[in-house]
């Protein structure tokens, strides 16, 4: 492709080719790909060992508001994100009891997640999606992304991209009629 491009000849075919490329790109960077999962659906169960021991069941989350986050290393946002995800988690515990916030790492070694926790000081639970399976049952194709689920087990909401306090607690807010208005 790059011979195509270095060889002179029409504009045009150049830039469909590069246009080719960035439409392939903008759809990869979505939460899911061609398959993927709606608010409403059934959030995909799993069973995912913790960084710090146990195991973590989201069916054993059933009548709890939880927020599955994705993430990995390498990604920029993931780093911008954690320190102030800490902080909101910390708060909407505390005034949201039944809230949880599982944060799952998509296949890295074991070092480079638990140099991200200190680095980060998490003190929510942090899983480990070896081999990408789970991320694969929620059709992921981008990182960071978010699944909140209702106290029924179902997706009330997906985002791709950057998680704050806000939407955490705009979201559960939603989902708690009565609760959280001051």
């Amino acid at each position: 492709m790059i011979t195509m491009m270095k060889q002179k000849g029409n504009p045009f075919v150049t830039l469909a080719i590069l246009l080719v490329l960035i439409v392939s790109l903008v759809s990869f960077s979505s939460c899911h790909g061609e398959k993927k999962l709606r608010t409403g659906d059934k959030a995909p169960d799993f069973q995912l060992k913790g960084l710090m021991g146990g195991k973590y069941k989201l069916s054993n989350y059933k009548g709890k508001l939880v927020h599955v986050h994705f993430w990995a290393d390498w990604c920029p946002l993931c780093h911008e994100e954690f320190d102030k995800m800490e902080i909101a988690y910390k708060r909407l515990k505390k005034t949201y009891p039944d809230f949880e916030f599982l944060g799952i790492n998509v296949d890295q070694p074991l070092v480079h997640v638990e140099e991200f926790i200190k680095m980060h000081n998490v003190t929510f639970p942090i899983l480990l999606d070896v081999g990408s399976k789970v991320a694969r049952s929620y059709y992921l194709k981008g990182i960071p992304c978010n699944f909140f689920v209702g106290r029924d087990g179902r997706i009330e909401n997906i985002l791709l991209g950057w998680v704050d306090e806000q939407y955490l607690e705009k979201t559960i807010t939603r989902m708690t009629p009565g609760q959280g208005e001051n």
